[in-house]
């Protein structure tokens, strides 16, 4: 592999795809990170944030969902119930979801996002598309379909783990 600048020139398939795409991983996550830093919430804490919203959004008739209880959080970050206690205690105290009883068990607590996280969420959503745009603009088209195509696969091929790496039950905290 060569370098230009800060692109890497591939001569040949290689051993270093892994990187590439971490390379890759590592510049949309660096400019989510300065997306996020104006509204005081790491990415951790926004891809709670959107879970909670999509939540809400989903409440109907066929899926029966709605506000989120605490430990169903924890569930779709994939961290320990107390992690996610954490995270939504950070998440209120910047006013962007509320917590509330649960009105049958009233051990459990909902979450519910208030305006101003939905905002938030609409708002750093918007410029993350924009800045994943940005960053594969000098792809071909046919290269960006290729490109989504093979991380497609690789994605169903390779879920991300449900109770921590290699089904050890360890949390993950995706920080």
């Amino acid at each position: 592999m060569k370098y230009r600048g800060n692109l890497f020139i591939m001569s040949e398939i290689d051993a270093s795809l892994p990187s590439l795409v971490h390379a890759v991983s590592r510049g949309l996550r660096r400019s989510w990170i300065q997306e996020l830093e104006p509204h005081g919430i790491t990415p951790h804490e926004w891809r709670a944030l959107n879970i909670i919203i999509r939540s809400t959004r989903a409440t109907d008739a066929v899926t029966d969902r709605g506000p989120l209880r605490q430990r169903d959080l924890a569930e779709a970050l994939h961290i320990a119930p107390r992690s996610a206690a954490e995270v939504v205690r950070r998440l209120e105290e910047l006013g962007l979801v509320s917590r509330s009883p649960h009105p049958e068990d009233k051990r459990a607590m909902l979450i519910t996002a208030t305006q101003a996280g939905r905002d938030v969420e609409a708002h750093v959503g918007e410029l993350r598309d924009q800045a994943g745009t940005e960053y594969f603009a000098s792809l071909s088209p046919q290269d960006a379909a290729d490109l989504a195509r093979i991380l497609g696969k690789l994605t169903e091929e390779h879920p991300v783990p449900q109770h921590g790496r290699h089904g050890q039950g360890a949390a993950h905290t995706g920080q």
